[in-house]
């Protein structure tokens, strides 16, 4: 079972931060949890946070605004909300809630990104309870709920969810699924727990509050709760992307064999959609990234925040460079990768691709693309190559720096825009996928050693080097030079060495760049300053 989804987990999700792991994945736990907490007319009162000292959480959830997000998530905001930065400080000052993140070690800690969710809630009839969620965020803004309140569940927010608790909802567990699905509601998976006279109903909406009601108010129900799909609503589990060679035979089947039409075949089946409404999606996500570019070139001085770099990436773009040296091409998609990662450190709206720091290359690539001959349709196609190759990527291993470091996260990302450019400019399946193996190959053991835990140094010129070393293994590809080493292959290598690396090296801020004398008097110089 397979719930990787090219638009959801690979060039997405859209979020509001620096890191996928420790922003998006936290804003759609937090907005899932409050979903099914208050399902029933609930209102929130408090809200805790807990990290484990040992986890990534600890030592970065403020300067990676991982605290903001699951913030947001619980007040219920919109990504695309005006305020959505100032929520924080209100729940802090107790507005709305009271919201408090703690540092203690937690009972289950099998992940560096594990959370516990703590929600006081009161009902309409003035009757408090209180409601423990734990789970962890897994990398490119995937994320899991294991248990509520003792319970034992799977939630990743792939699907919409009712929970309905009762001992007639285990005996009629299907009549309560037939309900639920009526009106053209896609029936995604049902599940019964007898231990807790619990079903579990997957769907790909949630149902309208009448049919909700409908199942509540059956003899024999106790308690009834709902939650909406975090993204897309996945609705086929099939095994789609977990060798490149299963992905080029597809691509086969396709006229003209290409992986840009194997990619949308393959996405439109993960989402029970047309191939028409998919390729309109990979449209609005392509169009979507230019504007986070466009975006990024326009901001002013006066709005940075970010700690230690200041905006850059217009001056990079408009720079008269000697003619002989790197190109226009590369040059745009240097700034674009720039642009694009100045929006994401100064928080405004990106696309994880596959992950926030690495939220550069794929639109930076792009961008390129669109300056110099390649267009919008050429661009899309593109797109979807870079996301079919993130996706064999997260089917083998993982985006999460903090389990690989930053080689599965602008290693990745330089391997999809390979791929990307590959098929822009007319190379086959087996190049694409050659350029994409260059990438990892060159970036085994890539540490992920953010300054003060910002995505900015290095991070910023991880993802010019990704932009550049995407072009360029495409530019070799091309030209002739074999990869030799199969993509599969170096990705399972590639997750191998993450694993065998020290902790410090994988996204603590302990080692690397973070740890020399100089990040080391930059961080104590705004500490202080703050």
């Amino acid at each position: 079972m397979q719930e990787i989804s090219l638009l959801n987990s690979v060039i997405g999700p859209v979020m509001r931060g620096p890191s996928s792991s420790h922003c998006a994945a936290p804003y759609m736990m937090a907005k899932l949890v409050r979903e099914l907490s208050c399902s029933n007319g609930e209102t929130l009162q408090k809200a805790v946070v807990r990290f484990d000292p040992r986890g990534s959480f600890a030592p970065c959830y403020k300067s990676q605004s991982s605290d903001e997000n699951f913030a947001a998530g619980l007040y219920g905001a919109k990504l695309t909300d005006a305020d959505y930065r100032d929520i924080l400080g209100r729940v802090e000052r107790g507005e709305g809630f009271h919201f408090a993140i703690e540092i203690t070690e937690l009972d289950n800690n099998n992940h560096p990104n594990r959370v516990d969710l703590e929600l006081t809630l009161q009902s309409p009839d003035g009757v408090s309870r209180t409601d423990l969620y734990t789970g962890a965020s897994v990398g490119g803004g995937m994320y899991y709920i294991d248990s509520m309140n003792g319970e034992a569940l799977f939630l990743t927010g792939k699907t919409a969810t009712v929970f309905v608790w009762g001992e007639a909802a285990v005996r009629d567990a299907d009549t309560i699924a037939e309900m639920l699905s009526a009106g053209g509601n896609m029936l995604l998976g049902v599940a019964v727990d007898q231990k807790h006279n619990r079903v579990e109903i997957s769907l790909q909406s949630v149902p309208t509050a009448d049919i909700l009601g409908q199942v509540s108010n059956r003899e024999g129900i106790s308690d009834l709760r709902f939650a909406d799909a975090s993204q897309y609503p996945v609705c086929a589990m099939d095994d789609l992307f977990s060798t490149s060679d299963a992905v080029i035979a597809v691509a086969d089947q396709e006229e003209g064999g290409s992986i840009a039409d194997a990619a949308l075949a393959l996405e439109a089946k993960r989402l029970g959609l047309s191939r028409e409404a998919t390729r309109e999606l990979f449209r609005e996500r392509c169009e979507l990234m230019l504007r986070v570019v466009a975006e990024g070139f326009d901001a002013k001085p006066e709005d940075n925040v970010m700690r230690f770099l200041t905006l850059r990436a217009r001056k990079v773009r408009d720079a008269n460079l000697p003619g002989g040296l790197g190109g226009p091409v590369l040059q745009d998609a240097i700034a674009g990768a720039l642009s694009a990662m100045e929006r994401d450190s100064n928080r405004g709206l990106v696309c994880a691709a596959p992950t926030a720091g690495s939220a550069g290359v794929v639109p930076g690539t792009l961008y390129g693309l669109i300056r110099h001959g390649i267009d919008i349709e050429g661009a899309t196609d593109a797109l979807q190559v870079m996301a079919l190759i993130g996706a064999v990527f997260a089917a083998r291993g993982t985006f999460a720096a903090e389990c690989g470091g930053c080689s599965v996260e602008t290693g990745a990302s330089a391997a999809m825009a390979a791929a990307g450019v590959t098929q822009a400019y007319g190379g086959s399946a087996k190049q694409c996928f050659d350029a994409a193996s260059m990438c990892l190959m060159n970036t085994l053991g890539l540490v992920c050693d953010p300054v003060g835990g910002d995505v900015e140094i290095p991070c910023h010129a991880r993802n010019v080097a990704g932009v550049s070393h995407a072009y360029s293994s495409a530019m070799a590809v091309l030209a002739g030079f074999d990869a030799v080493l199969g993509y599969d292959e170096l990705v399972d290598q590639t997750v191998k060495i993450g694993a065998m690396m020290h902790p410090d090296l994988r996204c603590t801020a302990r080692g690397g760049c973070a740890a020399t004398k100089t990040a080391l008097r930059m961080v104590e110089a705004v500490t202080q300053g703050g």
